[in-house]
Order: structure tokens, then C-alpha cells, then sequence
């Protein structure tokens, strides 16, 4: 078993320099993008590959409600890294915002381990406890420049939030 250093990113609502730190000063093997701001995490990734800096991992990505301009990219996606597998969504159709009930037991129907959702813009974390996934809301890069790092070690995931710069 690997071990990986994940970035979860979403809600980002037109802050691209916010994608462009990311890509050139975090240091990564996968990031999800959870949706809502599909153009934008394009347009940053376009930007940096005109300065000779493609991204150096692959991004998963989903679209949120606010991405209807980009129907070709799925609602979810299930994606495993270092042993760990992820059930991600921008969170919206599972109606996240009147709890996490609905989220966490599609995750357990997919067999997830770890479940990334957006779309409230606040930073959560829910550990995994006796077969439900730990679910994991990283926030906005919108408000406050949230994102969030997954580490795992051993198959075993530590969650934090972390702020880019502000500009």
C-alpha cells in the first residue's frame, strides 16, 4: 500500500489565481474538484500550462449546480488512491445542505472509505465510524481560500483544512 497526499478543492466561483497557487505551491499526488467552478479550475490549468507548469497529478472532477455550461462532466465519481476508496460529489443532489444522512449512505452503497462533497461552503469533517465512510467537506476556495489535504499512511486518512494565501 501507498502513500498519498490529496487536495480536495471546491465551490471556487471565479478565485482562478486561488486554482493557479495551487497547481504551482501544493505539492500532491491527486486532487478533487468537487464542483462549482469547472471553467475556472479549466482556465487555471490552461494558464499555467502556457507558463510551461502542467499539473503534476491527475484532477478528478465534478460538476456542481453551478456548472450547467458543463453537463459532459459527470455529478460523481468513484476513485481509488494509495488503498483508499472515494465516492465524490459536489453534494447538491444528495441535498447536503439539510444534513449528511442521504451522502454517507450512498457512500456505504458504493463501498467508499472516504466520501468528498462541497457545495455548503463550509469545512466539515464526519470520521468514518462502524461501516459508514468518513465524509469530508473541504469548504470554499470562495470564502476564506479553504481547501483541504488528505493524507494517507498505511490506508489509514488524516483530514485538514488549509487556506491559500490571501493575494
Amino acid at each position: 500500500m501507498t502513500d498519498a497526499r490529496i487536495l480536495a478543492v471546491s465551490d471556487v466561483h471565479g478565485r482562478i489565481p486561488a486554482v493557479r497557487w495551487l497547481l504551482c505551491h501544493e505539492n500532491a499526488d491527486a486532487m478533487f474538484f468537487l464542483g462549482d467552478g469547472i471553467g475556472d479550475v479549466n482556465a487555471a490549468v490552461a494558464a499555467e500550462r502556457q507558463q510551461g507548469r502542467p499539473p503534476r497529478w491527475p484532477i478528478y472532477t465534478v460538476r456542481g449546480n453551478c456548472d450547467a455550461a458543463f453537463g459532459d462532466y459527470p455529478l460523481e465519481g468513484l476513485a481509488p488512491v494509495a488503498g483508499v476508496l472515494f465516492f465524490y460529489t459536489h453534494g447538491h443532489a444528495y441535498g447536503v445542505k439539510a444534513g449528511s444522512r442521504r451522502l454517507a449512505e450512498e457512500g456505504m452503497a458504493r463501498g467508499a472509505d472516504v466520501v468528498l462533497y462541497g457545495h455548503t461552503h463550509r469545512c466539515r469533517l464526519e470520521p468514518a465510524e462502524a461501516g459508514v465512510p468518513a465524509l469530508f467537506n473541504p469548504g470554499s476556495i470562495l470564502e476564506g481560500g479553504s481547501y483541504g489535504v488528505i493524507t494517507v499512511q498505511n490506508g489509514v486518512c488524516r483530514f485538514a483544512r488549509c487556506r491559500v494565501p490571501a493575494p
